[in-house]
């Protein structure tokens, strides 16, 4: 199989695809190319793609999220468009070009393919995410035969590696008039109590959004927003609220470290007793955090509806104990306190972290049992040979 895999921007993926494709025997062509600022138009960028492709004899190309200016380039032709998404919801506006017959749009969340699918738009499938599960072994080889950690800073009783999320949610709240921030508030405060389904873009009707649109003030910037707008942006929110109160209270108890690229003083105004470190790299040092964390929480962005988000594969394929919230295919792999603290609401998530940081053995046989599941079933090779059989196939 001779591959062209398009690099439009840096993602996760890019080394772990290229390891895989080395272990299939893929006879692989790949180009890197500027991130361009508009995802559906840059006609210099696209005059060159279709010139580097041209007579290149490829059975696809292949690239890390959508891009519709790839797919227009791609549509006169028979070669066939793979792309493959660890973000949910993608970050595109309209479903302009998605519709190519030539399409294969791969997203790891089954609820965001259904409502694509109830838009009319046929060319997008279902496929969870994968990681290397013997990279993740090769890295924290060293902590594990030896308690070897390059900084001591990585080892920790909780931690979470990741985010506290910025929303636009407050100010678009300030701007509204009082019954429609109430009715914003009201939204919020019951999916603040649910974990493993978003049910806000359900509550965003076109008519409660007319609704929110009249109470905005005319000099407002949100008087056009639109209901994917506003459904992440309280999806943002809400992970924000989970991330912190989490933290804060874990820190009041236990050596709880955020590893962030976000201001260390300003996280530390919000959560004075929280240890602040440095983002860390993910190939080389955010494996060892995991490894050497009793406890890695996991909150999950909250507009994933239904998918097992890329971070949760890491923890469990570094072998750690992963603490996440439900999710419904998250069940359909992993079983609760058997693989992974699996909980449904915030209270649930603070019993399960005080009973495994007192039970070490049943702990860390949790860990090993999450990652002899995420090494049989979430291999990068084995996730890519399902993609392209699928392609090769229809």
């Amino acid at each position: 199989m001779k591959l062209c895999f398009i690099r439009l921007f840096a993602s996760y993926y890019d080394a772990p695809f290229r390891r895989a494709f080395q272990k299939l025997g893929w006879e692989i062509c790949e180009k890197t190319y500027y991130t361009p600022k508009d995802p559906y138009c840059d006609a210099p960028l696209m005059e060159r793609i279709q010139t580097d492709l041209k007579d290149g004899g490829y059975d696809a190309v292949l690239t890390v999220n959508f891009w519709p200016l790839l797919a227009k380039v791609l549509s006169e032709g028979e070669i066939p468009y793979v792309s493959w998404s660890y973000d949910a919801p993608q970050n595109l506006p309209t479903t302009e070009e998605m519709e190519h017959e030539n399409n294969y749009i791969f997203l790891f969340d089954r609820l965001e393919v259904e409502r694509y699918r109830k838009m009319g738009i046929t060319r997008v499938f279902h496929l969870p995410l994968a990681v290397d599960t013997e990279e993740w072994k090769r890295v924290t080889e060293a902590y594990y035969t030896f308690g070897q950690l390059p900084k001591a800073s990585y080892a920790s009783e909780v931690s979470l590696v990741g985010s506290l999320y910025q929303s636009t949610y407050p100010a678009i709240r300030e701007s509204l008039g009082g019954y429609e921030a109430g009715l914003l508030k009201g939204f919020c405060d019951a999916q603040m109590k649910l974990f493993g389904c978003y049910m806000i873009p359900e509550l965003l009707t076109e008519e409660t959004m007319e609704v929110i649109r009249r109470g905005f003030g005319e000099e407002s910037p949100f008087q056009g927003i639109t209901s994917r707008q506003l459904s992440y942006s309280i999806a943002t929110y809400l992970t924000f609220l989970d991330r912190h109160l989490l933290l804060r209270l874990f820190a009041q108890r236990y050596d709880t470290a955020l590893f962030t690229f976000q201001k260390a003083d300003e996280i530390r105004e919000m959560l004075p007793k929280v240890r602040v470190e440095e983002s860390v790299d993910y190939s080389s040092q955010m494996p060892q955090v995991f490894a050497a964390s009793k406890i890695n929480l996991c909150p999950t962005l909250r507009c994933i509806g239904s998918g097992i988000p890329l971070r949760a594969l890491d923890v469990m394929g570094c072998g750690g104990f992963l603490l996440v919230p439900l999710q419904p295919e998250l069940m359909e792999y992993f079983v609760p306190n058997q693989d992974a603290g699996i909980y449904s609401t915030l209270e649930e998530a603070v019993e399960l972290a005080e009973y495994y940081l007192s039970h070490e053995e049943q702990r860390k046989a949790v860990a090993a049992s999450g990652q002899r599941k995420v090494q049989a079933a979430f291999r990068m090779e084995d996730r890519l040979q399902q993609m392209m059989d699928y392609v090769m196939s229809h």
